[in-house]
């Protein structure tokens, strides 16, 4: 207990990279601002010396560590509420096909054919068209691409 009432500015600057260190391996973004409040009341010890007495020293720590987890939380809120999320497509590649143009590999035929899509050949579904013909993406249903004609 000696140490929670002799703290010296060095050791809640310590305290503080100790919590911001952590944070690296345990993210959740609460002990960052924990690590943040120590630095900020050794910062003030620093400065101020002899006038924060401990039981000061740990109000203050209290106080910015709520106040900037909840400031935080409010923004990082207002944020999401901001900025609606998009919908995913990290799984679903043939979502971020759509509306874009390729040339078809082998022709379609009843319906079927391949198209050429980066480095990789994609199934294909649309109407009768020949080899080399340009397509758009217009939908897909599974690793099949639904195409209509370039016009």
């Amino acid at each position: 207990m000696d140490f929670f009432s002799n703290a010296e500015y060095w050791h809640w600057m310590v305290f503080g990279l100790v919590l911001l260190i952590l944070e690296m391996f345990a993210p959740g973004a609460i002990l960052l601002w924990l690590g943040i409040a120590a630095l900020i009341v050794g910062t003030l010890l620093l400065f101020l010396g002899d006038v924060l007495t401990p039981e000061w020293q740990w109000i203050i720590f209290s106080i910015f560590s709520v106040v900037s987890i909840l400031v935080w939380r409010s923004v990082s809120k207002k944020r999401r509420q901001e900025r609606p999320e998009e919908e995913g497509t990290l799984n679903q590649r043939g979502k971020s096909l759509i509306g874009q143009t390729f040339t078809l590999a082998t022709a379609i035929e009843d319906g079927v054919g391949k198209a050429k899509v980066g480095d990789t050949y994609w199934r294909v579904t649309g109407p009768d068209l020949p080899q080399g013909e340009k397509v758009k993406v217009v939908g897909f249903e599974g690793a099949t691409l639904k195409v209509e004609p370039l016009q």
